[in-house]
């Protein structure tokens, strides 16, 4: 089994959002998700939780450029997002997943069956151009809400921003949804790590709705992220980064997950993105 971006595994009693699409043999890159009985939605927080619990797990992959927590397989349940019946799940869900092909239930739904809110997770991407009519047609609607929780990187203003505008987070008859659709790349190894701090223009989206998401710039910097706020956004735009540049084997690569402050400068007009 190819287990990537959106899929989930129990251990140790915690619920783990396994992340990313590299993995090595016998685990799996994840961070804790639910904890007893709460969820964990900044990472900052799940690293936290895997430093005091964990420590052991974390180890630093070239392949990835930094620390991050291998949970063991062997000790471990996978939850298949591709598994669950339409059948066993709530009515609106299973009339959401209806309009798409090839989609999978994550998040609350996959490890406990109900939930506030609906994790579609796909590899198809012509899911996002169901996603694009949808929305147009009026049949969902754009988000407007921002939680405290989700509070990480981007300020209040610019998440909102983003958030209001993309098709991979809505509202369905009233609940909220997200989606992820993966098509797994290989970056290449990471040869050096330095700071960067300054503004950054994107000049091509290249990969903007499918994670992990790539924009090519106009400093030959490919920026990079496997989280949904940082999918969608529309070139020209101008972006204030304070993180680390990876020189990867084939890229220099600004990667968004791993940055202090994301602002955005200036917003390019959002036709452009697509």
């Amino acid at each position: 089994m190819q287990i990537f971006e959106g899929y989930m595994i129990v251990h140790k009693g915690i619920v783990w959002s396994v992340k990313g699409c590299f993995h090595p043999p016998g685990h799996v890159i994840a961070l804790p998700r639910y904890v007893m009985g709460k969820k964990v939605k900044r990472m900052s927080d799940e690293l936290r939780i895997v430093r005091e619990r964990f420590p052991s797990y974390l180890r630093y992959l070239e392949e990835i450029g930094f620390e991050v927590p291998l949970v063991p397989l062997s000790e471990s349940e996978i939850l298949d997002p591709f598994s669950l019946k339409k059948d066993s799940l709530d009515a609106k869900l299973s009339e959401f997943i209806s309009l798409f092909d090839n989609v999978g239930v994550t998040g609350s739904y996959l490890y406990s069956r109900t939930g506030n809110d609906f994790d579609l997770l796909s590899t198809d991407p012509r899911n996002y151009f169901i996603l694009k009519e949808l929305r147009k047609k009026g049949i969902t609607d754009p988000l407007t809400s921002v939680e405290k929780s989700e509070l990480e990187t981007l300020d209040s203003r610019d998440f909102s921003l983003l958030k209001s505008r993309r098709v991979l987070e809505g509202m369905y008859k009233g609940v909220p949804y997200t989606f992820k659709i993966v098509e797994c790349i290989n970056f290449g190894r990471v040869k050096k790590i330095e700071r960067f701090e300054g503004t950054i223009k994107i000049t091509e989206a290249k990969k903007p709705f499918s994670l992990p998401v790539m924009y090519l710039t106009s400093l030959g910097i490919t920026l990079t992220s496997f989280r949904i706020r940082f999918t969608e956004i529309p070139v020209g735009t101008t972006l204030m980064v304070k993180g680390s540049l990876l020189h990867r084997e084939d890229m220099l690569d600004l990667d968004l997950d791993l940055a202090e402050e994301v602002k955005i400068v200036e917003l390019g007009k959002l036709e452009s993105a697509f």
